[in-house]
Parts: structure tokens; sequence; C-alpha cells
């Protein structure tokens, strides 16, 4: 609610991605869209100031451009692409320009090369991990919702993992150990990855035993970091790589991104050793994706368990209670038949209240217990907990049923409880090799947001904002037009714009409709349109 004079306006906002109906009829055009300056005699646009200036200082190293923030800039332009902060992935001399909130561009200035610092990989004195064997599941487990959490091999032998849901988190779990040595730094685990850009977050979880995942409330001698938009010093670029380091010493814990500390924490772990896990989020656009270089872990060498893991869907993904009726729904036992042994993995989701200790996994008329996989877990509603049980030697024959009907998991005071990842374990050596990982996801525009900002009887302050900070690489625009019960009042052109905000003033009385049209510099891309009720009512 906006109070001003009098009067109350009521704002209601949605967003709409509608098709450029302005050249129907017409044959499409290669060549970018370019907007007329255009103001009604109701509206006032914002001056268009002096070109930016460039970029104080730029450089070169580790396989990232950086250069000094400009004043003002909505963003930069390097290697013909279009970025809102100060960094880009690429090597070499590059050519950084300043971007203004019009579209302006600074004069070039050249990037100078530096060394880089590999040093860190001799701290790491235990396993590094650069992602050059594709057979992940020999040396991880990925969590994540099938079909939404996607891993590939990339170029460079980098782990990609495309999240095409929309608001999904990956998790991955070292087979490998985090083993503390008697030295004055216990031990350190460093990650190279580009999960921690902006929107994004990044979460290493230092647990003792062996769960897959946490949630939201890790268990009580558990170590976490999480570094997200909330966590600085620190420049981090959408899809740029940095490295982050977990120093464990005898005073506590330590955070780096690049060598340089971010976070500090009294803390000292009891425990001599614990499981990794990685928690990747990407920022919430389309299509998400994180990339990991490298994995490092302290401690002696160590050979893990080969094992084989099929994925399982439970009958229903609600946890039921002890006598509740189950769907006829079950679970092929070919991964189970002639195996010396196996385990079912499962990771639940708590709810309001259940006794973990009666969760046993019905697999047709055999109940088998499951054990949590770590200790002081909690239970508190939306808690993860990995459980896992040993699979009866009757299910492992080769004769017998070809399913196991029905698969549902079973706890006494369920209460809404969900399984959100079931698995068979089985001894053996894993054959499943990542595909190779899809293309770059291109360019996609600023989001655009807009409100109004001050209301009078007589006019409102239009405020327009276009943030591309998420956005790997930003796909230029043309300008914005904006339109009160459907007739135009105002064009503002930004040729090959990437964002920036601005505030308009409008003329306007009474009740209307006002969409804010944003228009793409490609003549084929979708316009998109944020629209806004100004409800004027008398108090």
């Amino acid at each position: 609610m906006i109070a001003a004079v009098g009067a109350a306006a009521v704002l209601v906002a949605a967003v709409l991605v509608l098709r450029d109906t302005d050249d129907r009829g017409k044959k499409p055009s290669s060549e970018p869209v370019r907007l007329t300056r255009y103001a009604s005699s109701s509206v006032k646009l914002p001056s268009q100031p002096a070109a930016p200036p460039p970029p104080s200082s730029v450089w070169s190293s580790d396989g990232r451009v950086q250069w000094a923030s400009v004043d003002g800039a909505a963003g930069y332009e390097v290697f013909g692409r279009l970025v809102a902060l100060p960094e880009i992935t690429g090597t070499g001399r590059a050519d950084v320009r300043a971007v203004d909130a019009f579209g302006q561009r600074s004069i070039p200035v050249r990037a100078e090369e530096r060394p880089g610092d590999d040093t860190w990989r001799q701290a790491v004195l235990g396993s590094l991990d650069d992602f050059d064997d594709t057979f992940l599941e020999r040396r991880y487990h990925l969590s994540g919702r099938r079909g939404c959490v996607n891993p590939s091999s990339g170029s460079n032998g980098r782990l990609v993992i495309d999240m095409p849901c929309g608001s999904d988190t990956a998790v991955l779990r070292s087979r490998s150990l985090l083993r503390l040595n008697e030295a004055d730094e216990l031990g350190r685990v460093a990650l190279v990855t580009d999960a921690a850009g902006p929107h994004g977050k990044l979460v290493l979880d230092l647990v003792p035993g062996t769960p897959d995942r946490v949630g939201p409330i890790p268990p009580a001698d558990a170590v976490r970091v999480v570094v997200d938009d909330s966590v600085a010093p620190g420049t981090r670029g959408a899809g740029v790589l940095h490295r982050f380091e977990v120093v464990l010493t005898r005073s506590g814990v330590r955070v780096l991104q690049d060598g340089v500390q971010i976070a500090a924490s009294p803390v000292v772990p009891a425990w001599r050793e614990a499981s990794v896990l990685v928690g990747l989020t990407p920022p919430p656009s389309y299509p998400g994706r994180v990339v990991v270089d490298a994995l490092g872990l302290s401690g002696s060498r160590q050979a893990v368990d080969e094992v084989t893991e099929t994925q399982i869907v439970a009958g229903t993904l609600r946890v039921l209670g002890p006598d509740e009726e189950a769907p006829g729904i079950g679970t092929a036992r070919a991964p189970l038949r002639g195996a010396p042994s196996a385990r079912l993995r499962a990771t639940i989701r708590l709810g309001d209240g259940g006794d973990v200790n009666g969760l046993v996994a019905q697999l047709g008329s055999e109940r088998v217990p499951m054990r949590p996989v770590v200790t002081g877990w909690s239970g508190a509603q939306d808690s993860e907990l990995t459980v896992v049980g040993d699979v009866p030697a009757a299910l492992l024959t080769v004769s017998g049923p070809d399913s196991l009907t029905p698969f549902v998991l079973r706890m006494p005071g369920a209460s809404q409880a969900q399984v959100l990842e079931s698995y068979w374990q089985v001894p053996g050596r894993s054959a499943e090799k990542l595909p190779l990982a899809p293309d770059e996801p291109a360019p996609v525009l600023p989001v655009m947001t807009a409100e109004f900002a001050a209301v009078t009887p007589d006019d409102v302050t239009l405020v327009i904002t276009l943030d591309a900070s998420a956005a790997r690489s930003v796909a230029p625009v043309a300008g914005f037009e904006v339109y009160v019960d459907s007739g135009q009042v105002a064009t503002l052109p930004m040729p090959g714009g990437i964002g920036g905000r601005h505030e308009l003033n409008l003329a306007l009385t009474g009740n209307h409709t006002v969409e804010v049209r944003l228009r793409p510099e490609n003549p084929e891309a979708q316009t998109e349109s944020v629209w806004l009720e100004l409800s004027r009512s008398s108090r």
C-alpha cells in the first residue's frame, strides 16, 4: 500500500512473455532492433549522461579476466559478450569496455596478463580430483531429482550439472573421506566451482558418517560452510570459476576464496574423519547450470569400496504408517539377482513427528529395518536423513520373482515424511559413464522489474530495473517501451544495452493499466512485458 496526499494506490504486477506483434506479416530481419527515443506530453524521460569511463585496470590470471568495477556501469563488454559483474571466464589480453544503462560504451582497456597461482594444489595432501575421469559414480554419489539434476562431462575435464527444472540443488558426496591429521592444520577441503555466483549458493558440509544429503539442519557435529550473496568480500561473476578452501585448524575453521579469507569460526571438530558433501544451487534462471573443476581433500590416499548404484522409486513418495495400505507398485529385482550382498539406501525428509527407530522398507513380503548413517541428526520438521538397510539374502537369489511389490517405506507416526531418493547399492565396479555436456546455454535477457516508487493524485514515478547479474552471458536489449491503457506513451532506446535502473515521471490521474515492454536487440527473440495496475481510492 502506497499513500500520498489523501489517496491510496494499490499496485498489482504480473510478468508476461509476449511475441512482438508489431512486425507481423513482415519478413524476419537479421538487423538488430533499433528504437527511437519518444515521450508523450505526459511523460518525462531520464536524461542521458555522457559515456561511462573505462575500467581503471584490467588483468587476466587463473582462467579469469577481471577488472576494477566502474561506478555507474550497468555491465561490461568483453570477448564480444555482455556480463553484469567485473569478471569473465577467459585468458589473454582481452579488451574490456564499460556499458552504462543507456547502452553507451567506454573506450576499451586491454588486460594485463599475470601469472597464475597453483600452489594451493600442494596444500591438498590427500586426493585431488580434476574430473578428467568420466566414471563419476566410482568416486561420488550425486543426489538430486531425476531428470532435474543432470550431470555430464564438460571441456577440460570439468563436471557440468544442468538443472532445467528451475529450483533444484545437487549434492555431491565424495566416497573418499576427509581425514584429519595431528598437525596445527588438521585438514583442508579445496573446491573449484562457479556455484557461488550471483543468486546461487554453495554449501559444504563436513559430516561424520556417509549421508547423501542433510537438508537445512545438519547433524550437531557437522561443519557447514555456506557461500552465497551474503558472503563478502570477493567478486563472483555468473559462470566464473573460483577456488574455495575450508581449512580446519586447532584454533578454528577458516574459509578462503582464491587464497583470501572470507569467513572464520572458532569451531574445532571433535571427529577424525568425515564425508564431504558439496551442495550446488544455481541461480533461479533457466536453464540452471553449475560447473565443478576440481575437488581436493586432505588425508592419506584411500581405496574406496567399489559399488554399483541403481536408482529405484518407491510406490509412493510418502512414508506410510506401519499398517497403511500400500499401492501395488513395486521395483525390479534384476540388480539384486546373484549379488553377494546388497544395501538399500534412502534419504527421507522428516515431517511433523515420526519414530525413525521404527523405519522399515517393505520389499514385497519382506520388511527391512533402516538405520541412520549419521549420529546427532535433527528430528525437526523438514530435516533430511539418509538411512540404510541390508537386503536379505532371500532377495538375492538368481531364481525368484522379477519384481518386489510393493516397495514403500514405513514409519510409526510418519506424519507427511517424504522419500527424496532411494537406490540399490551392490558390490562391483560401476560402468556408468557421464555423457558429453550440452553446449553452453545461450545468452539470456536481463530480468525486468517495474514498480511505482511514488504516487500523488496527479502523477507517478515509474522505476524500471533490468538485472542481469545472474546471467552467464547477457542477450543485448534494444530498450523498452511504456504503454498506458494500451496506448504507447514512451520509448527509451538503449542499443546493445545490458541492464540498469531508470525512473520515468508519468502525469496520470485516476486508475490506469501500465505496461512496460522490454525489446530485445535480436529481432527474432521474444518481447517481455511487466504489467502494473494503478488504482487510486480516496481515504
